[in-house]
């Protein structure tokens, strides 16, 4: 198969390329809440197993964010066979906006106006590129 031939998904809504994106930003966003949460169960250890990373595993969360980890690759990998890279990895931006407001709702961190003023501006960003990806696909 030449690099400009894209092969067509099959039909339903789980097989679009655009929600297996959606799915792989919010796996990768619940991940990163979940490694936070299993480096915080270790914060008072100071064993070289936990500078090293090893003594986080024994946490649950840590293996939940691991799991969704895997989850969100095979879903990212199952979109960039159907969607250029460009338009792919520019979605998966999004994670910068789930993170922050994961981290707000559920570990009561703060967002400032710096960084609620960054998360704007990547809202844009993914707006505008989903609006030129929909234009483009409109003309196929």
């Amino acid at each position: 198969m030449s690099r400009s031939a894209v092969p067509v998904p099959k039909p339903g809504f789980f097989r679009n390329p655009y929600f297996q994106i959606l799915l792989t930003v919010l796996l990768t966003s619940a991940a990163q809440i979940f490694l936070k949460l299993g480096a915080d169960g270790s914060a008072g250890d100071d064993s070289a197993a936990s500078w090293l990373g090893v003594a986080e595993l024994r946490s649950g969360w840590t293996w939940l964010g691991i799991l969704a980890y895997i989850a969100s690759f095979g879903g990212w990998l199952y979109a960039l066979r159907f969607l250029p890279l460009g338009i792919a990895f520019g979605l998966t931006n999004a994670v910068h906006i789930f993170v922050p407001l994961g981290a707000w709702l559920i570990l009561g961190e703060r967002i400032n106006l710096l960084r609620g003023s960054g998360i704007a501006v990547i809202v844009i960003g993914v707006v505008v590129l989903a609006q030129s990806v929909a234009v483009a696909e409109e003309k196929l």
